[in-house]
């Protein structure tokens, strides 16, 4: 099963409250345009999740990132977590538009079924894109033979 969790409650409450009201905080500061800044928040970078018949694989999209500012981490045998974390540039002078966030970005996953000892990830800073793969435990049937007594 693979299910994208929309963010991560059960390690930290407060930052669920923080979380909610960045959202009404964004709404009230875009009118215009509030489900697109609110989608945002909900999900701080894109990412396509594909099923083939082995494994999951995660393409997800970090430009400007370098590979050592992400993390990727895999608890409890099922939660997947990407994160991401870039500081807030020194500029001298003052910003006309600020719309590049800093922070931390996190996304979760909820994947079980996996091998997590031949999870693979790659990163290029050329295309910004971050690919994990994560392979299906290989179910082997066993034949069982059935004595009628």
């Amino acid at each position: 099963m693979f299910r994208v969790l929309p963010f991560n409650i059960k390690s930290n409450v407060e930052r669920g409250r923080d979380f909610l009201g960045n959202i009404v905080e964004s709404l009230v500061d875009q009118p215009l345009h509030p489900l697109e800044r609110a989608g945002g928040l909900l999900f701080p970078f894109r990412v396509d999740v594909i099923e083939l018949e082995d494994r999951y694989e995660i393409h997800a999209e970090l430009p400007g990132f370098l590979k050592e500012e992400i993390t990727l981490t895999y608890e409890e045998q099922q939660y997947l977590t990407i994160q991401a974390e870039r500081s807030e540039p020194q500029m001298a002078g003052r910003y006309i538009a600020h719309e590049r966030r800093s922070g931390k970005f996190e996304r979760s996953f909820q994947v079980d079924g996996i091998d997590e000892t031949g999870i693979e990830a790659s990163f290029t800073n050329e295309n910004g894109v971050l690919r994990v793969i994560l392979p299906k435990h290989k179910e082997e049937t066993a034949k069982t033979v059935i004595t009628i007594g």
